[in-house]
Order: structure tokens, then sequence, then C-alpha cells
């Protein structure tokens, strides 16, 4: 007899334990190849382009020398010029401000011929074109500014409270003249932050000043370059004089010159002042509260009047008259 035949039997396939097939997992997640797609061409081509520039202007600055390079970087501003044209007038002065203050502009490095120096009041001047109050009210960018090649930068109109100015828009362009109008009204953050300011700079300036060679060595007293302080009133204000006399008392410790300024038609009744017995009045005050305070061999600063530019030819002659009586007083004539 034949034996009775046997199925097959499927046995059950043994499981791994849990630890084994992690690792298997594990292991063939780590092996599969990543595939990093390549940069596109065109980024490729701008990354090389951008390098190939940087190496290149760092070649050209290292051969050339250190005048024919700032003449270049002076030359290159005149490309963004027109760009600030298509800006609102006031928003474009405001952004030239912040790029002198955070030092986004060129420093002339070129010193001034010789020929172009003078001595006034005291204060020798590297050259006598200057920077007039109006662009850097706050005292913002004193050092850019003086950086720029300018022979003096005069700071304000300074109130000695906070003020807004006129309501916006209050700068007008001309464009066929080259001109701007301004009817800012004396737009001031008060001599308090102008303080502050002029006081952390004045240290910087004196400690360029002690460190810089006797053959550079030009300016004020105050440091390199010559820094005039320009005062004004406050708007509200019914006492000018008393304006005019905390602005000194506050700023003048870090004037090479002071401004009293009484020719803006901006601020109501300020021309008034203009008048001899007002004037008269007004500088013998402010004369008094510079003089009473403390001031090294080389004494107090000048003071100047700015005075409006269409006096009649009476006006003119009262402020001669007034020249006379208050003695040593420097007036200056100003457009406004």
């Amino acid at each position: 007899r034949r034996p009775p035949a046997r199925l097959p039997v499927a046995l059950p396939r043994p499981r791994p334990p849990a630890g084994a097939r992690q690792a298997s997992r594990t292991v063939s997640a780590v092996a599969a190849p990543i595939k990093v797609p390549p940069p596109p061409r065109k980024g490729r081509l701008l990354t090389g382009a951008m390098i190939g520039l940087a190496i290149a202007g760092g070649a050209y600055v290292s051969t050339t020398d250190e005048a024919t390079f700032c003449g270049w970087l002076f030359k290159s501003t005149e490309l963004v010029n027109p760009l600030f044209a298509l800006l609102d007038a006031e928003f474009a002065h405001r952004l030239a401000v912040s790029a002198a203050a955070h030092g986004f502009v060129p420093r002339e490095k070129r010193p001034d011929p010789p020929v172009l120096g003078i001595e006034v009041w005291g204060r020798n001047f590297t050259n006598p074109i200057g920077l007039a109050a109006g662009f850097d009210k706050n005292a913002e960018a004193v050092e850019g500014l003086l950086g720029l090649g300018f022979g003096f930068v005069e700071v304000g109109s300074v109130t000695p409270q906070p003020q807004e100015g006129n309501p916006k828009p209050r700068i007008f362009r001309l464009k066929e003249h080259g001109a701007v109008v301004n009817r800012c009204g004396f737009n001031s953050e008060g001599i308090v932050v102008v303080a502050k300011r002029l006081g952390a700079q004045h240290g910087k300036r004196k400690m360029e000043e002690t460190s810089s060679s006797s053959d550079v060595k030009q300016g004020g007293k105050a440091g390199p370059g010559i820094l005039g302080v320009n005062l004004g009133k406050n708007k509200t204000s019914e006492d000018a004089g008393a304006d005019y006399v905390q602005g000194v008392h506050s700023l003048s410790q870090y004037a090479d010159y002071l401004v009293i300024n009484v020719s803006s038609p901006n601020t109501p009744g300020l021309r008034q002042l203009q008048g001899r017995k007002q004037l008269k009045e007004l500088v013998k005050k402010v004369q008094d509260a510079r003089d009473e305070m403390q001031w090294a061999e080389d004494g107090p600063p000048p003071l100047l009047v700015k005075v409006a530019p269409d006096l009649s030819k009476q006006d003119l002659e009262d402020i001669a008259a007034v020249t006379y009586w208050t003695k040593a007083l420097f007036f200056m004539l100003f457009d406004s």
C-alpha cells in the first residue's frame, strides 16, 4: 500500500523584534540618496558678477590715491541726485539728514588749499563755504556734514521748547529756478534735545582735535570745523528775550559763534524785533546772558544777528546804529 499523501503545512513566518525592525528602517532612511537641485544659472551669474565687481573695486581702491578715489566718490553722487527730485521735498530733506547722520555720505579727504583759509572772529575757517541753518535744524548730522568739506556748519534754528512748525506741506520746489520755498516755521526738537546731541559731539570733536597732528588741526574751539548755533523763539512765546537768553545759557558753550534769528517771516511778530528799540533791547539781554557765563582765554562766542534781506534804508540805518551802541556785534544779512 502506498502511504497517504501529506498536505504541505504553511508555517508562520517568524517576526523580528521591534528594535530590529526599527533599526532596519533607520538604516534604510539614512542610506537613501538626497538630491540637491543645482542653483539656477541666473543666480550663479549674478553672484559671480557681484564677487567680480567687489574684487575689481578693491583692486581699484588699492591702486589709486585717496584724493582720486574721493573725487570719484563725490562724482558718483550725481547719479543719486535725480532720484531725490522724484520724492516729496521734505521727505527728501529728512532722508539726506539721516544719511549724513549715519555716515552714508562721502567724506572729503582732500585738504583745502591754504589760499581758501580765512580767520574771522578769532576762528580759523579752512574755506569760506558753509552750510547755513535750516538744513540740520536739530544738530543730528554735524560730523557728517563737516566731513563733506564745508568750512562751517550752522545748526538750528533751535527754539527753547519743542514745536512742530507750520502744517505740511511746507517745502515747495521751484524747478525752473533750481530752488525751494521754505515755510517750515521753526520746527524744532527744542534746546534740551539739541544740547544733548551737541554735548556728545563736543566731546568727540575735542578728542579728534587732541589726537590729530598740528598740521591738520584746523577749526574752532570745539574741534575740527566751525560750528554755529542759530537761536529762535517759540511761536507762542510772549517774551522773545527770555527765549533767546535760554538758548544762550544752554547752547553757547558748544558754539564757535551764535546767531539771533529775527528774520523769519514764518513766526508771527518775529520781524518786529528788527526795529531799532526792540533790537537794541534784545541784543543787550543776549549779550548780558552770554557775558555772565564763565569762559576760557579765547572768550565767549561772537554774536551775530540774522536779519531780513528786504529791509528799507531806514531799517538798515537803525541796525547800523544798534551796531554802534552794542559794540563788537557782528550782523549778518541773509535771505529767508
